[in-house]
């Protein structure tokens, strides 16, 4: 039996180019499921003769290897494609190629007939290997992980999903959106994980993701040694996400130095790991040069990396992190900090939020003081709401 595919928000976007003459790229972390989205748009939207190549599969790399005129006759002779025929091609992992911009541009300029659809899960490689003589024949879509709607879509909670972000009642808040977002704090976003109701199961699905990271994107790809030491890294950044990052004092504890963990922060970033956020500021040359702080995109790889999968105040704040981040945009995600310690978690566009686990509508001075000096009034964030707390954690205004 097949298993039941769930159209994701982004397909919508990526639908809108299927008839083009474009490269379509779906590209972010490993495990997201770029894969299933392509699988997706093959079954469902296309009418054309579709080939699926996942180039994990050494017979199909070494195939796309070769000169783009073996892939055409290939296609000529095992599947009977005559050039006339409008078809499409899936290309899975398209990183792996040596050469993929001259592979995609001799396909693109020469043969109008075939659509490509690729997917990649390096930035950095993809940055690397893609290069600017593609500019105005690909297009690209960031496959994010999943949205806490798209999450209970995959729980079989449409609902509910019906109701983020609009204004609904306490009792539905408390008694059944609260529990599945607890959920998705504790274990985040991958599909599988989602689709899966054994929270041990759930727990090795994301040591696999880990480990299947650290092999083919720490050790295979950028040929990092020093494992230990990075898994170390990644241990106290998990430990102190939220926080401020001082790079002084964590290159000392590690036993590397400044400019390479400055390197490893990069790939990081680069693979989706972690994400340095700024301190709000007028002054763009004081905002740079202020102590970051660090956040991993995936909650649930945090949990797993601390060994610890409790709803904990910097747990939700990471959590909120990665839910702003992947369901809404905004031009600058940043925090506030002054002189004399008054700190707000987060400023949206200008908009300041406070993310307190339980919260009783006290006053808060660090929004009191940033309403007086700047005319923004500030929003409480909370995972525990009563009739007095305006705001939950399901922010309201969802694009």
């Amino acid at each position: 039996m097949n298993k039941k595919i769930i159209q994701r928000r982004i397909i919508e976007k990526i639908e809108v180019f299927l008839k083009t003459d474009d490269i379509l790229l779906l590209y972010w972390a490993r495990q997201v499921g770029k894969t299933t989205i392509m699988k997706f748009i093959q079954q469902k939207l296309l009418y054309d003769k579709t080939y699926f190549f996942d180039l994990e599969n050494i017979e199909y790399l070494e195939l796309l290897n070769k000169n783009p005129n073996i892939f055409v006759e290939y296609m000529k002779s095992y599947h009977w494609w005559k050039e006339t025929e409008k078809i499409v091609v899936f290309i899975d992992e398209i990183q792996y190629l040596d050469n993929p911009t001259s592979f995609l541009k001799f396909i693109h300029d020469n043969y109008s007939s075939i659509k490509l659809i690729v997917s990649g899960s390096s930035t950095l490689e993809i940055r690397g290997k893609l290069h600017d003589s593609l500019v105005g024949r690909i297009i690209k879509f960031e496959i994010l992980p999943l949205s806490f709607e798209e999450f209970l879509i995959f729980k079989n909670k449409e609902n509910l999903a019906k109701n983020i972000g609009k204004q609904i009642s306490l009792s539905i808040i408390n008694n059944e959106i609260k529990f599945f977002f607890e959920e998705y704090t504790k274990f985040w976003w991958y599909p599988k994980i989602a689709l899966e109701n054994n929270a041990n199961i759930k727990k090795e699905y994301l040591k696999q993701i880990f480990d299947s990271y650290i092999q083919k994107d720490i050790k295979d790809i950028w040929k990092i040694k020093e494992i230990e030491k990075f898994n170390k890294a990644l241990k106290i950044l998990a430990d102190q996400s939220w926080s401020l990052l001082n790079i002084s004092e964590f290159s000392t504890t590690i036993g590397i130095t400044q400019n390479t963990l400055n390197e490893r922060l990069f790939l990081l970033e680069n693979t989706f790991v972690i994400q340095l956020i700024r301190p709000f500021s007028n002054n763009i040359r004081w905002e740079l040069t202020k102590m970051p702080k660090i956040f991993f995109i995936d909650n649930g790889i945090r949990n797993f990396i601390n060994n610890s999968y409790e709803i904990e105040w910097n747990s939700l704040e990471n959590s909120f992190f990665s839910h702003i981040n992947n369901s809404y945009k905004f031009k600058k995600i940043q925090f506030y900090r002054t002189q004399d310690k008054k700190e707000i978690d987060f400023i949206l566009d200008w908009e300041p939020y406070e993310v307190k686990t339980n919260y009783k509508g006290k006053s808060l001075t660090p929004l009191n003081y940033f309403w007086e000096k700047y005319n923004k009034k500030g929003n409480i964030i909370t995972l525990n709401k009563t009739e007095n707390t305006k705001y939950t954690i399901l922010y309201p205004r969802e694009i």
